[in-house]
């Protein structure tokens, strides 16, 4: 009985001391080891797990500076969002139940931690900033604030993560947190891109930190950084300490081609050593899988030392041996694009690596954007090229006699014929040769025959086995063991018989032959008849190159940036068409583009100009250079560039003057003449670019120059376009057409009204500017009932449907056209072409609905 009592008022006494409001040393006891190891633990487990996954999982750039921290994205989140919610919950738990416990900050510093990967950014850091104001304990003040920096700098709140890096530096800190401190603030910095200030927090981090793999990848990430800021020395010696910290294979790969890379610099290795180490590499097992790596460095090492041939080959070898790694492949690809373009001047051959480079390199590859507006511009320029190549070819051949035509056809047209055969051969032999391969593997009753040196018999290997098992039943599925078991008909014959039979009759019957010779005949006959004969004929050749070279300046000039081939290329121009309509603008280019390289080239243009084109544009630019702060003498001479152009319209001569007109916008886009000269711009849009395209600019008119007096004529035109198509299309509904690789419209049709009008205007201008700057916003009106606005530059049906989805909820968020009827659709530039001039909007709802999601 007494021992009852005693216990009764034992657990009496430990209930009571364990109670939260107590302060015995049994209660803060208590509650330090439970919060501790419950809750807390928990949560730091998972915290830990969520951290490894990112460390594992990210896929490491090692051709960029590497990021301290991986980045992550909502979809990475959204894959911890069960430990990450699981972590909150034991976090709130540890600081309910044990409040005043020594583990109460640090739980909320893993809360906020969990708020930060789960990308509640705001909650992260009110989490962090009420740890550092409530906590006593400086070590958690401090790593919530260590944390505060790294969450700042993700947000781009670069200042405020300064003023907590300069409070910071005046505090004593644990050796923990003063690890912890260097390296988010070498984070810190690393987002903000100085280098400098970067290299050295890193370096101070790199001294405190013990972990190995942290470690290695720290040194290698100060190597990159050092080889980047031409310190050779100093990232050679981070290399190679980071080989001394058991990084991972894939790291120590990579240090050691970046310890090959700076120690050709540093110690002047020759051409041969270097080589010998890159062919180690390649001879190394292990580095099957990163042999598209080494064969790019060995490109690159070629390159810099002014071996083209074997660096392309190289390069070509990345792209061939490249297995998994498309961003690798891209790089490859990129490097055979730039030398064909800047070294070799083989446009077409870079324009089509530039193709293959934005076909494969990931878009979030530094400077992507820029490689895909030189891809872009590349095809614009290899047109042109090949336009003056051709008909300099054509007109150079038609100064042949007609035999000597005929000679010229039969032999492009042999030449052809003999790749064709070449080809056809070459491509046999690879038959051939897999065929007997396949004969020597059943002759050896299942022994695999191969030219490597290092492959021993095929079925002593388990694991090739099992491969080759699962490889046979994925193609052939289960087949019984027999004679011809490959094939659904089986007809008892010798296998060797099956693979030298094709061979045996892959030569020309005579019917075949005879089909071979006529269309030689038509290909000879298609060449002859691309020779020009007649003087319009050569003179419409002529006409074609001097646009060209126009094109290819100005390509040069404004979008490559390429001031010398501007200058090349209209100096060119100028030589071989003189007096062309381009000769003044072609002058005051050169007269700008001499500007800071060569005065008396300069002044030699401005002559030109003044003497030879006093009445235009140019001329009056060069000669008062506050010439386009003079209105009325902009506006005379716009009546003059007028008067030209019209007179080149009534004589058929659209394209010339577009071109005048365009070119005289540029330089005077506001001036009361103008009206007048975008309304002959318009008529000729309307010969040259079709019925839309004239009616859109007809429509931009009326609402652009509402105060013109040419409105009333404008209008009258507008009414006329709109009753020829009533005419032309009132019979029948639209039948449109489900082709859909092509351009497509995300269009708004609604009732027109000016309040609409707006309203459209207000929501397509919000939209671009929170999507996408790049696209352009229209307007017209479809008929007395409809109004249009539109997008219409949408590559694809899948970024057309993008569009359209994220257009929705846009219109939704912002609350515009609530209680306006309207439709929103996206549409084909041929179907869109089709509804304007049937105006049968029911008919294309139906066809939305059943071909869009």
């Amino acid at each position: 009985m007494k021992n009852l009592l005693f216990i009764l008022l034992f657990a009496i006494v430990i209930i009571d001391g364990c109670a939260p409001n107590r302060s015995t040393p049994l209660n803060i006891a208590y509650h330090d080891l439970t919060a501790h190891y419950n809750a807390h633990f928990i949560a730091n487990e998972h915290i830990k797990a969520i951290e490894a996954d990112l460390y594992d999982t990210y896929q490491w750039n090692y051709n960029r500076i590497l990021p301290i921290y991986a980045p992550f994205d909502s979809v990475k989140s959204s894959g911890w969002k069960e430990k990450l919610q699981d972590c909150i919950e034991k976090g709130s738990l540890a600081i309910q139940r044990h409040p005043g416990s020594k583990w109460e900050y640090p739980t909320y510093i893993l809360v906020g931690k969990a708020r930060y990967y789960g990308l509640e950014i705001q909650d992260a850091i009110e989490t962090f900033k009420y740890v550092n104001t409530k906590s006593k304990n400086p070590d958690d003040r401090h790593e919530a604030l260590i944390h505060l920096m790294r969450v700042f700098a993700v947000n781009k709140e670069f200042n405020n993560a300064v003023a907590v890096i300069d409070y910071l530096k005046k505090e004593e800190m644990n050796p923990k947190n003063q690890h912890l401190y260097y390296l988010n603030q070498a984070f810190v910095y690393q987002e903000r891109g100085d280098l400098d200030k970067l290299v050295e927090n890193l370096a101070k981090a790199e001294e405190l930190q013990s972990y190995s793999r942290d470690k290695a990848r720290i040194q290698f990430i100060l190597g990159q950084v050092y080889q980047q800021l031409g310190f050779d020395a100093s990232a050679y010696y981070y290399y190679e300490k980071s080989l001394r910290n058991s990084p991972t294979y894939e790291l120590a790969f990579f240090t050691k081609l970046n310890m090959a890379q700076v120690t050709q610099k540093s110690e002047g290795r020759d051409v041969k050593t270097v080589r010998k180490y890159f062919k180690r590499l390649l001879r190394d097992r292990k580095n099957v899988e990163y042999n598209d790596k080494i064969y790019y460095e060995m490109g690159l090492f070629e390159q810099k030392n002014g071996n083209l041939d074997l660096a392309i080959a190289n390069f070509k070898t990345s792209v061939r041996v490249s297995q998994k790694n498309e961003r690798q492949k891209g790089l490859s690809y990129l490097s055979l694009a730039r030398i064909h373009y800047d070294s070799l001047k083989q446009f077409e051959l870079a324009k089509s690596y530039y193709d293959s480079t934005v076909n494969t390199l990931p878009k979030d590859e530094e400077n992507y954007g820029a490689i895909k507006m030189r891809q872009e511009i590349l095809t614009e320029f290899v047109k042109h090229l090949l336009i003056i190549r051709t008909n300099d070819s054509l007109l150079n051949i038609a100064k042949l006699p007609p035999n000597e035509i005929e000679a010229w056809a039969l032999n492009l047209v042999s030449k052809d014929s003999i790749q064709s055969a070449e080809q056809k051969i070459k491509q046999e032999k690879q038959v051939t040769a897999a065929a007997q391969k396949r004969v020597n593997f059943d002759k050896n009753q299942g022994t695999l025959i191969s030219t490597g040196s290092d492959v021993g018999w095929y079925f002593a290997n388990p694991t090739s086995v099992s491969r080759g098992t699962t490889a046979f039943q994925r193609r052939w599925k289960n087949r019984p063991l027999e004679d011809n078991w490959r094939r659904s008909v089986k007809i008892v014959t010798n296998f060797a018989e099956q693979v030298e039979r094709p061979v045996a009759q892959s030569k020309e019957t005579p019917a075949e032959t005879n089909t071979t010779q006529v269309s030689n005949n038509e290909k000879m006959q298609a060449l002859i008849a691309a020779v020009p004969t007649t003087d319009e004929q050569k003179a419409k050749l002529h006409l074609e190159i001097l646009e060209a070279m126009y094109a290819l300046g100005n390509i040069y000039n404004f979008k490559l940036e390429e001031k010398g081939n501007a200058i090349e290329t209209f100096d060119n121009l100028l030589a071989r068409f003189p007096k062309s309509h381009y000769e003044p603008e072609v002058l005051y280019q050169l007269y700008l583009l001499h500007a800071d390289t060569n005065p008396d080239l300069r002044r030699l243009a401005a002559n030109r100009l003044l003497t030879e084109h006093p009445e235009s544009v140019y001329a009056k630019l060069v000669g008062n250079p506050n010439y386009r702060e003079e209105t009325f003498a902009a506006t005379v001479q716009l009546q003059s560039v007028y008067k030209k152009a019209y007179a080149w319209y009534k004589a058929g001569n659209y394209a010339p003057s577009l071109a005048l007109l365009d070119s005289v916008i540029r330089i005077h886009p506001n001036n009361e003449f103008s009206d007048n000269v975008q309304l002959l711009r318009i008529l000729n849009i309307g010969y040259l670019e079709g019925q839309y395209k004239y009616q859109f600019e007809l429509d931009n008119f009326v609402k652009t120059y509402s105060e013109s007096e040419l409105i009333p004529y404008v209008q009258d035109l507008i009414r006329s376009t709109d009753e020829y198509q009533a005419n032309l299309y009132t019979s029948s509904k639209a039948k449109y057409v489900p082709f859909f690789e092509q351009t497509h419209y995300l269009i708004l049709i609604y009732p027109p009204s000016d309040a609409n009008g707006k309203l459209a205007a207000d929501l397509f201008n919000g939209f671009i500017k929170a999507n996408n700057t790049s696209l352009k916003f229209g307007n017209l009106l479809l008929s007395e009932e409809h109004s249009v606005a539109l997008i219409n530059n949408l590559p694809s049906k899948a970024a057309a449907s993008e569009a359209f989805t994220s257009f929705q909820t846009y219109r939704d968020t912002m609350g515009i056209f609530k209680g306006v009827l309207h439709s929103i659709f996206v549409i084909t530039e041929d179907n869109f072409d089709l509804m304007y001039k049937t105006k049968d909007i029911d008919s294309y709802k139906a066809f939305f609905e059943k071909n869009y999601p």
